[in-house]
């Protein structure tokens, strides 16, 4: 014959079925809610890499757009005829300007200096500064040496002439005195051409 359970046994099975219940409840919500916090952290982490593309993103078009879109790199347009620069120029978004004339060893009617110079990163729509090399007739100077540097390199200035390079040496000429010039003075010269000076440091 087929026995029960009194109710004492069927009570305690039930209380141990609860705590097993319980307890599984408990850790199907203990993994939901480490899932839901890693949900929670991926969330976030893609939120900030968002957040930081999207204002990298309007830098970008901040600085294309309110510093007049683009930047470009000044060509060089020295010992160009104006046509010829002003033909490369118009394969950019620059302009040019023309601001008169220089001596310049460079071809007469060429450009001789510009501003900015070649490389110089500009604005779209910046104008490039140029001035054509005048024509250099020759002329006659004085004899530089003998004066003082000072002096010499003010009259070559005057006379549309350029300082190229300067040493000094020891001697027994006053300081900054005049030993001598390259090209020599004296002679026909042509405007724009470089001196290169040679002059007294004194005995010290």
């Amino acid at each position: 014959m087929k026995k029960f359970r009194n109710d004492d046994e069927l009570n305690d099975l039930d209380l141990d079925n609860l705590e097993d219940l319980d307890n599984l409840e408990f850790e199907e919500e203990e993994i939901e809610e480490k899932k839901d916090s890693k949900t929670k952290i991926s969330k976030i982490i893609l939120n900030i890499v968002l957040i930081i593309a999207i204002i990298k993103l309007g830098a970008n078009v901040f600085e294309r757009y309110y510093f007049n879109e683009f930047y470009y790199k000044a060509p060089n347009l020295l010992g160009l005829d104006l046509d010829e620069a002003k033909k490369t120029i118009s394969k950019s978004a620059l302009n040019i300007r023309e601001m008169g004339e220089v001596y310049s060893d460079l071809p007469y009617g060429t450009v001789a200096l510009q501003e900015p110079t070649e490389g110089t990163i500009v604005k779209r729509a910046r104008n490039i500064k140029v001035w054509v090399s005048k024509e250099s007739p020759s002329v006659f100077l004085d004899d530089l040496v003998g004066m003082n540097y000072i002096e010499a390199s003010s009259l070559l200035n005057k006379n549309g002439m350029k300082v190229g390079e300067v040493k000094r040496i020891k001697s027994d000429l006053p300081i900054n005195q005049v030993i001598a010039t390259s090209p020599k003075s004296g002679e026909p010269i042509s405007r724009g051409q470089e001196f290169d000076f040679l002059i007294s440091n004194g005995l010290e």
